[in-house]
């Protein structure tokens, strides 16, 4: 509950979503109504049960299901099953074990049953009286507890396995945890996509294991509230494919890339300060005041391939010589074409350091929400607070200088050498 409240806080406009208030439950009411009644007609009695040894949670992108090629090959096909959504081509993976998981359609038909039974006895007068008291319209929040014990509990009935696997650590839900092990699982796993940002997507992470990009790029989650076993180290499940797929060394053709971070598509996540907009554009300002001070430096920002438009940023760029570089291309490829790496938050900036790029993070105002793992000793040569620094640091990198303040995370405390990402992970589970 706390963290589907957390995710309903609204930063940019400092309160909470609407649907909290108690104007909004009639509307929660009937939605809660309507979906028990939608899924009691699409339930099912089946019964078959089959035995894997892993389970993979939550796919619905082709992409995603490509990531875990190597995992799956490591387990076996035959011994892998994956929950996906309908969105996925299965015809381009007709040798994997691939159910598909709709809103209402993977519900047990007695399980169903009971839940509206205790709903209209109980559940829903509980909830009512709960939410009278203490001012908050917790019917969403009920629909969130129901329709996960109603997917997972006939999934994981069905289907037992020993390890389950997710890549989104921010979908982490206690439910299904509990679940997975009632129904005989040992072990519910996720992997650190992200760098652990002050941010909602970063709280009340449950989990068994969590493998890490590094040695200590998971300690913020406890503070966040997370109940997690064991953190292991692995390096970036993202990275390992693109390791494999390159062919050669590339030549260096560009100077400074700058990764960003789909700011423009979330703005009311993380504008959650005053100052926010003024520093991070004040970044892409220093890039173009470097470009104007090196003009033979070759020097461009790439986008996620999700990212929309940035009037801003197209303002604060125009004519200034930096090249807005093609979101459809492969950001590490373009990352190892580069001599040097700047960021705002992108992991991407911990996994080239670990990886022989030197990359930097940009904290103009020394208060950037990605950076607080960062700023001590040990890692203070990873940040850029200052236009001198920022000048001097890509100046001495692009030349191929020694920069006795910077040093590659030799530590790996950041990211562990990824070329083996999918082995480690099978290892554990084997152990």
């Amino acid at each position: 509950m706390k963290k589907n409240i957390a995710n309903k806080f609204l930063y940019k406009s400092n309160k909470f979503s609407d649907i909290l208030k108690l104007k909004s439950i009639p509307i929660s009411l009937m939605k809660n109504i309507g979906f028990l009644f939608l899924s009691l007609f699409y339930s099912s009695n089946n019964m078959k049960r089959k035995k894997y040894k892993l389970i993979i949670d939550e796919i619905d992108h082709d992409n995603y299901l490509i990531r875990f090629s190597s995992l799956i090959d490591l387990f076996d096909k035959k011994d892998v099953l994956i929950f996906a959504n309908d969105k996925i081509d299965q015809s381009r993976f007709s040798n994997y074990n691939i159910r598909t998981v709709n809103l209402f359609k993977n519900h047990n038909f007695i399980d169903v049953l009971k839940t509206i039974y205790h709903e209209f006895f109980w559940g829903m007068r509980i909830c009512l009286i709960a939410s009278l008291k203490l001012k908050i319209n917790l019917f969403s929040e009920s629909k969130a507890i129901i329709t996960t014990f109603l997917k997972y509990n006939n999934l994981f009935k069905l289907n037992n396995a020993d390890f389950l696997f997710q890549e989104r650590l921010y979908t982490t839900n206690p439910i299904k945890n509990y679940l997975f092990k009632k129904h005989g699982g040992k072990a519910t796993s996720t992997m650190q996509k992200s760098i652990l940002e002050l941010c909602q997507m970063s709280y009340y992470i449950d989990i068994d294991y969590f493998f890490s990009l590094g040695k200590v790029t998971a300690e913020r989650a406890f503070e966040y509230g997370g109940r997690i076993d064991k953190v292991i180290p692995v390096g970036s499940y993202f990275m390992e494919k693109n390791l494999q797929n390159r062919i050669s060394q590339k030549e260096k053709n560009i100077d400074v890339l700058m990764l960003g971070i789909n700011t423009m598509n979330a703005y009311e996540r993380l504008d959650k300060y005053t100052e926010f907009m003024n520093d991070y554009y004040e970044s892409i300002r220093w890039l173009v005041k470097f470009k104007k001070e090196y003009p033979s430096y070759r020097i461009g920002i790439k986008h996620h391939s999700s990212a929309g438009s940035d009037i801003i940023e197209n303002k604060i760029t125009l004519d200034s010589g930096i090249e807005i570089l093609p979101k459809e291309q492969n950001s590490y490829e373009l990352a190892f074409e580069s001599r040097c790496i700047v960021t705002w938050g992108s992991t991407m900036g911990y996994e080239m350091n670990a990886h022989g790029v030197p990359s930097f993070f940009i904290d103009p105002g020394k208060r950037n929400t990605f950076l607080y793992d960062l700023r001590n000793k040990k890692f203070q040569h990873l940040l850029l607070d200052n236009y001198d620094d920022y000048q001097n640091y890509l100046v001495s990198t692009i030349s191929g200088l020694v920069n006795k303040d910077y040093e590659v995370d030799l530590s790996k405390n950041l990211c562990l050498d990824s070329h083996n990402v999918s082995k480690e992970i099978y290892k554990t589970f084997c152990n």
